[in-house]
């Protein structure tokens, strides 16, 4: 079952957006899985955290490209034959998040801490779009 996304749930997938971009409809599908969280940081930051109890880092993809972040859960989490769930509250299912973002949005660094997958991201505007200060001269 999917989510129906309303217009109250754009502001967390488009980051560093001052106005709507022409594929502003072209997200991928919403689920509830895996959760995240997208923090401002600072005045150019974000991090997008990314719930991912028991995920190993070498079974998650992160790509940036073309105004694009892509994370992907990519090996389903399995327990061995000897084991079996008596309650399985923690999927494990692999995913996909897309979150669009900005062309002046940069990644910095990914990295894990306490169950979360952290990505880091700063918006780096060009000198020729950033606002000058022109100083008044007398006549």
């Amino acid at each position: 079952m999917t989510k129906q996304m309303n217009i109250s749930d754009f502001h967390k997938f488009f980051l560093g957006f001052d106005r709507i971009d022409p594929d502003f409809f072209s997200n991928a599908p919403m689920t509830g899985y895996p959760r995240y969280n997208v923090l401002k940081v600072g005045t150019e930051g974000y991090r997008v955290e990314v719930a991912v109890p028991g995920w190993e880092k070498d079974d998650i993809e992160i790509t940036f490209d073309k105004n694009e972040l892509r994370i992907e859960g990519v090996a389903k989490q399995e327990v061995s034959d000897e084991e079996e769930f008596v309650y399985k509250g923690l999927s494990g299912k692999t995913f996909t998040r897309v979150f669009k973002v900005g062309s002046n949005i940069k990644l910095d660094t990914a990295y894990m801490k306490n169950g979360l997958l952290c990505v880091e991201l700063y918006q780096e505007v060009p000198e020729e779009s950033k606002a000058k200060v022109v100083e008044i001269h007398d006549a």
